[in-house]
């Protein structure tokens, strides 16, 4: 699923929305506001280094976690690192080493959303001096790394407060919390190609949360609508979007056919969401308005249930069987089904 099917997609999914009542367009449209900066203003991550001049910027970033990385062209002392199908990430190199020239030419072309301030070898005055004051030439959030002792990076930035407030996180190296440090550091269009490249499992469970939780309110809102099946067709899209997103999340291949298996191995299908959504219908006939909001709670529970699963499927690699009892411990019962075979590994 690459960017031009994805928006192909969001862009039918507002066509669909705005056949709804007025009234609901907005507030539906405002929880894919997210969604659509997540997934269609996605580019590369920039990251600006500074400090320790040991070690390739992939060595680096293997050494916090990161998959292994292509190095790929240079743009003004920007060079383009990549992982096959899943994205790039952009590095300004201005460790000590690196001419100031080179490193003022790169930031005039564009500034870093992430310094990553890699502490200086032994921290001798003049070494620690050039990484602050290589800092001080943005105003991006840093994330401070220790080869060593946390505590002791902890104690050299005492010294310097302004640059101490721009560092939400000290970590030390191979700290498996690294990538998802940096990850939640990068503005929201940065996250999802990073989170891809580097196959952080948090930060692409943070960032599949707050989808779900996007759709789930959506579907609720349009389950409430009074007219029989009129809905259905939309709540399937917005389903099936869903679960391709999750899946586009981990830097997986996307495809029509795997979410249908998916939703398959679940016992979940169009016939199962009928009877949900139909069986609410029949509460509308007998108290109107609870019936109504009884009829968005299982629309809203039903997307809710399906993203769970999805998540603890594609993402937290839990096994299929797993899967299916989180989901049917979310959905509202359909009573006793027979489940089919296991899927293959996600």
């Amino acid at each position: 699923m690459n960017r031009d099917s994805l928006l192909t997609v969001y862009d039918r999914l507002t066509g669909l929305v705005e056949k709804l009542p007025g009234g609901l367009q907005k507030p539906i449209l405002r929880e894919l506001t997210p969604i659509r900066q997540v997934f269609l203003e996605q580019r590369p991550p920039r990251l600006m280094l500074v400090g320790n001049p040991m070690g390739t910027a992939p060595e680096i970033l293997a050494s916090l976690g990161a998959l292994e990385l292509e190095t790929g062209g240079s743009d003004n002392g920007w060079r383009s690192y990549r992982v096959s199908g899943r994205g790039e990430i952009l590095i300004l190199d201005a460790r000590q080493d690196v001419p100031e020239e080179h490193v003022r030419t790169g930031l005039a072309r564009q500034h870093p959303d992430v310094v990553l301030f890699l502490e200086p070898p032994d921290a001798p005055a003049k070494d620690w001096k050039a990484a602050v004051a290589r800092c001080r030439l943005v105003e991006s959030p840093v994330i401070a790394i220790s080869l060593s002792s946390a505590l002791r990076l902890h104690g050299l930035l005492a010294a310097e407060p302004t640059l101490a407030k721009r560092v939400p996180r000290v970590l030390v190296t191979g700290d498996p919390a690294a990538v998802e440090a940096i990850c939640a550091a990068l503005p929201l269009p940065a996250q999802l190609e990073f989170a891809r490249l580097t196959n952080a499992r948090r930060a692409q469970a943070h960032i599949a949360g707050s989808l779900l939780k996007s759709f789930s309110a959506v579907c609720g809102v349009i389950g409430v609508q009074p007219i029989p099946l009129a809905d259905m067709p939309i709540l399937t899209t917005l389903q099936t979007l869903m679960v391709g997103m999750i899946i586009h999340t981990t830097g997986r291949p996307f495809s029509a056919r795997l979410v249908a298996e998916f939703l398959g191995a679940l016992g979940f299908n169009i016939g199962a969401g009928l009877v949900l959504r139909e069986g609410a219908r029949a509460i509308v006939r007998v108290v109107p308005i609870w019936g109504n909001a009884v009829s968005g709670f299982i629309a809203g529970a039903g997307t809710y249930a399906i993203g769970k699963a999805a998540i603890a499927y594609f993402i937290e690699e839990t096994p299929i069987t797993e899967t299916r009892r989180i989901f049917r411990s979310l959905l509202p019962r359909l009573g006793k089904r027979k489940y089919p075979p296991e899927l293959p590994p996600a």
